[in-house]
């Protein structure tokens, strides 16, 4: 959901790479480069990979330019984004927003989550745009037929990714919890939430209390998994991946149990 503001600019070799885009971070980043529309700026690629504004060239500047705001309207579904507290960056927090569906599904869909071969970006879109998947367990849901459906789309190819949603239906709690795109919550931390918990009733259960005993958990992360797990869309998601059959193994308790 977050808002990253983008410098479009005319192409540039940079490093033999073409750069015509780079990225402005956010709107702190913006003021304190004095970042303006009809700029000529000075980029690299940070890292030698990700291409950045350095600065701008103030002698060049057009005459009349104005301190450039980012909008705090989502640009996918018009609704106003909000910034967290003691945070820089603007989040659409739109629970029905086509571009956090379709970025969630690519995040869930994803070797180390859910693991379903050959559900690309292409065809996330396109099942998106067709109004046939409006949360991640939908997937669960689609036929041989729904694949047909869709552009440039023939039967091998819908048999196959039928069969590759059908073989992750059995899948380990770790890679749900990650999958399901909770903030903070990386494969390492899914992992450690998995071996606490063991089964997924128990993780729908979580306190608090509980969650500040998981290794490597402290209270920002512990109060982002509760405030999920306490909102109105996790734990029901959760529940509509069971019901749509989804297979979640429980991880075999100790003779101390675990907590």
């Amino acid at each position: 959901g977050a808002l990253t503001p983008v410098a479009v600019m005319r192409p540039v070799k940079v490093g033999g790479v073409t750069i015509a885009n780079a990225t402005l971070h956010n709107q702190s980043e913006i003021d304190r480069k004095d970042i303006r529309v009809g700029d000529t700026v000075i980029i690299q690629r940070a890292g030698d990979v990700i291409p950045e504004v350095v600065e701008v060239v103030a002698n060049q500047r057009p005459p009349n330019s104005v301190p450039f705001v980012i909008s705090d309207i989502c640009p996918a579904c018009g609704e106003t984004a909000e910034k967290p507290e003691n945070e820089v960056i603007l989040r659409c927090v739109n629970p029905g927003c086509p571009a956090i569906l379709r970025e969630s599904l690519k995040h869930f869909v994803a070797r180390r989550a859910m693991n379903i071969e050959g559900l690309g970006d292409k065809q996330i879109d396109a099942l998106v745009a067709a109004n046939l998947v409006k949360r991640p367990s939908d997937l669960y849901k689609l036929t041989a037929q729904d694949i047909l459906g869709l552009e440039r789309q023939g039967e091998k190819s819908a048999t196959n990714l039928i069969e590759s949603i059908q073989a992750s239906r059995k899948t380990q709690l770790a890679r749900v919890i990650y999958a399901m795109g909770i903030r903070f919550v990386g494969e390492a931390t899914a992992k450690s939430l998995a071996k606490f918990y063991k089964t997924l009733d128990q993780f729908l259960d979580a306190s608090e209390e509980s969650l500040l005993q998981v290794p490597d958990i402290g209270e920002k992360v512990a109060h982002t998994i509760l405030t999920a797990l306490r909102g109105p869309y996790l734990k029901k998601e959760l529940q509509r991946l069971v019901e749509n059959g989804v297979e979640i193994e429980a991880i075999a308790q100790t003779a101390g149990g675990s907590q």
